[in-house]
């Protein structure tokens, strides 16, 4: 089972990579309440968790993203990168709201494509079935967001 890093646990690794940290990259005429929405939420992310290796979060005008193979729908992408080519991991999130794209259910993408992020650092998307890494991605993505929201009912 994988944990996502508390800041209180930062030190211990310090030295994953020259660049650390969580980047946000939002389209030109990106909509403005959303960007605030989404901007809230990782600044809480960003307040509470450590990002060991960089990871770039790009967020697209589009409410669901298709796959140009089976047809089937998705809002969020966890990309690895490429150790040789220098290119840190990243995270594509359909983020147009619309009814069937709230913005509780970006939030909640950012946070599952995230959990995939320490899956794959901690290196267990290698040791479980697809199934299982999604299961937890979702587990870990309700209670993230939870406890975002939580915070802002106070």
């Amino acid at each position: 089972m994988i944990f996502w890093i508390e800041r209180a646990f930062k030190d211990e690794y310090l030295n994953s990579a020259n660049n650390d940290g969580l980047r946000c990259k939002y389209p030109i005429n990106f909509d403005a309440q959303t960007k605030i929405g989404v901007s809230g939420f990782i600044r809480f992310i960003r307040k509470k968790y450590y990002f060991p290796i960089r990871l770039c979060v790009e967020f697209f005008d589009k409410t669901h993203f298709v796959n140009t193979v089976d047809g089937h729908k998705y809002y969020g992408i966890f990309y690895d990168g490429d150790a040789q080519k220098n290119i840190y991991p990243k995270i594509f999130i359909a983020s147009r709201l619309a009814e069937s794209n709230p913005l509780e259910d970006v939030l909640f993408s950012i946070a599952h494509e995230i959990t995939h992020y320490y899956q794959w650092y901690f290196m267990e998307d290698t040791e479980r079935t697809d199934r299982s890494l999604e299961i937890e991605a979702n587990k870990w993505a309700k209670y993230i967001l939870h406890n975002y929201l939580s915070t802002q009912n106070q």
